[in-house]
């Protein structure tokens, strides 16, 4: 089987927030974006926003930062990395090894959370009104083309970050 991968658009990001409502309400059955998988990340000055999840990563970061073997482990179904909340001490380490950001807590359990891919069916994707979010097979992923919106948002991001510089 091909693995998939999450794959996200920034310029095509309207800022909507549909993919953090339908990840809570897929999960939780609660409409409530803080404690979604995915975040949305805005960036004023730039006036670019942009869903943040797991990168479900080849090496990850979080699962060396682990004090606990085996809490975080691959599916090997789906690609994905998952939390093993029967192994999980609460630590919070995984978050803090995320270079993402991409790991938050649940303000309700009190437990880390992060992308799962919907058991192979990512609803982030599949509800982005924009199509921001899609969820390819990996070997399609580099074909996509990502050029385009990196030209078309580094006037942006130079404005933001000399925005955010300025006294």
């Amino acid at each position: 089987m091909v693995s998939k991968v999450l794959v996200v658009d920034p310029s095509k990001c309207s800022g909507c927030r549909v993919c953090e409502n339908v990840c809570s309400f897929t999960h939780t059955l609660e409409c409530n974006p803080a404690r979604g998988r995915v975040s949305v990340v805005k960036l004023e000055a730039a006036g670019i926003d942009f869903p943040v999840m797991c990168r479900h990563c080849e090496t990850p970061l979080c699962e060396k930062a682990c004090p606990v073997p085996g809490a975080n482990r691959r599916d090997t179904a789906t690609g994905a990395m998952k939390i093993e909340y029967d192994r999980c001490i609460g630590c919070r380490y995984c978050m803090i090894g995320c270079p993402f950001g991409a790991i938050s807590l649940d303000i309700s359990t009190q437990k880390v959370i992060k992308c799962d891919l919907c058991d192979g069916d990512p609803k982030c994707a599949k509800w982005c009104p924009e199509g921001a979010i899609s969820y390819v097979r990996a070997d399609r992923a580099n074909m996509l083309p990502k050029h385009g919106w990196v030209t078309n948002m580094a006037p942006a991001l130079n404005a933001a970050n000399s925005a955010q510089t300025e006294p």
